[in-house]
């Protein structure tokens, strides 16, 4: 009986410690910069890296409009998938799912590409 008491609650340990293959997109506010082949996007709380992918092109063409040099972070909101990175760089990255609305740096309107 303690054998398999034993059994199932290292099979509960274990369930507890897998992270879910399936994460949910979450809603992420902050300034978003893509410069010289990086793209970050700065929360205020955390910095995460975000994947450069099709998604993270199409939010670059957008800010290109409104950013008043290539240096400037424009205000963005998106959702994402958030995983560990396992290379040199930011502890977690940002896959982006999709671009909610952006916000003007120089007069705050904000701006709805879809």
């Amino acid at each position: 009986m303690k054998k398999i008491v034993l059994f199932y609650f290292s099979i509960f340990i274990f369930g507890c410690n897998v992270e879910p293959k399936n994460q949910e997109s979450q809603s992420f506010f902050g300034e978003f910069l893509y410069y010289n082949d990086a793209a970050v996007l700065n929360t205020g709380q955390k910095i995460y890296g975000v994947v450069i992918d099709d998604d993270m092109f199409e939010l670059y063409s957008y800010c290109e409009k409104l950013m008043r040099n290539q240096y400037d972070m424009v205000p963005v909101y998106i959702k994402g998938v958030v995983s560990k990175n396992n290379e040199e760089g930011w502890e977690n990255l940002i896959k982006i799912t999709s671009v909610d609305s952006l916000v003007n740096p120089r007069n705050s309107e904000i701006f709805k590409p879809n």
